[in-house]
């Protein structure tokens, strides 16, 4: 009897038992809903449990019950928020320090005891021209060696004058004035080979430094003739005062030409304490003209060697 009537047995005891759980209910104390600080805490701190579930074959499921009220559930949700922070950028690391150059050493060659010392080079001496060697020093009156007639004539002082003779006569000597043939001063040398086949000329010597090398130079016009006069400088680099001598060395005119101011010059090493300049002109047979103009002669000292 009780099988056929249990679900009126079951609903009897539901009916008791609702009152007294409504009740129970009744007597709890509400509890104030947490904060959100309050359940990211417990969330934070909280050690979660696992409680394994075992499946049991066979259990009872719980069956809703349709005419049950409806419960509410509250469902949490957090909202993490980032706020991005300014981190400052690293300064970059400092370079190493570095070392300070190291000062440069100049070789130094060592010198042998032994070694002589270079004497210092004599100084040369300053350029010898104007005055006699420009013919402006005066004009003595010059005695033909031979006796020849020579009106008027003239060599300038500080010179020596040499001639030959063939069978008309030699030459003479005379001093110019005229501007046309004089190249630079107030005055210059003339020598004269009209009608004689002749070698005429002068010479003057200078101190020196042995060793020295010397530049000469001078300036010639002559005549034309039709027995060219050749003119050539003479150089004894002893001092001699020979113009025949073996030790004179003889060089032809630069420049080439009639009726114009030519210019000669050489070099030559001194070998004593003076040396001679010779100029000279050579007419080769007698014809007119070939009057010679001397004129601007200058030395150099080039120093040593």
């Amino acid at each position: 009897m009780l099988g056929k009537n249990s679900h009126i047995w079951r609903r009897a005891a539901l009916l008791l038992f609702l009152p007294l759980l409504a009740c129970g209910l009744a007597k709890q104390t509400p509890q104030p809903a947490p904060t959100l600080e309050q359940l990211a805490f417990d969330i934070q701190t909280a050690t979660p449990t696992f409680t394994p579930v075992l499946g049991l074959s066979g259990a009872p499921t719980d069956t809703p019950d349709p005419n049950a009220t409806p419960t509410l559930t509250a469902t949490l949700t957090l909202t993490t928020t980032l706020t991005p922070t300014t981190t400052q950028e690293a300064a970059p690391p400092a370079p190493p320090p570095t070392s300070p150059p190291e000062p440069e050493i100049a070789a130094v060659q060592a010198v042998p005891a032994d070694t002589p010392t270079p004497a210092p080079a004599a100084p040369t001496a300053v350029p010898i021209q104007g005055g006699a060697w420009d013919f402006e020093e005066g004009f003595t009156e010059w005695g033909n060696p031979y006796g020849d007639r020579c009106p008027g004539s003239g060599l300038a002082n500080g010179w020596t004058a040499f001639t030959t003779r063939d069978q008309f006569g030699s030459s003479c000597f005379n001093q110019t004035v005229w501007k046309g043939n004089v190249n630079s001063g107030e005055s210059a040398q003339e020598i004269t080979f009209a009608y004689v086949g002749v070698q005429a000329g002068i010479f003057k010597s200078t101190p020196t430094t042995p060793g020295h090398r010397y530049s000469v130079s001078a300036f010639m016009k002559r005549e034309f003739s039709p027995a060219k006069l050749e003119m050539a400088l003479g150089l004894d680099p002893g001092g001699g005062s020979d113009w025949q001598a073996p030790g004179v060395q003889w060089f032809p005119w630069d420049e080439d030409k009639d009726d114009a101011w030519a210019k000669t010059e050489e070099t030559i090493t001194a070998a004593g304490e003076s040396l001679t300049i010779f100029i000279k002109g050579s007419h080769p047979y007698p014809e007119p003209g070939g009057t010679l103009r001397l004129d601007s002669i200058s030395i150099t000292d080039l120093g040593p060697e």
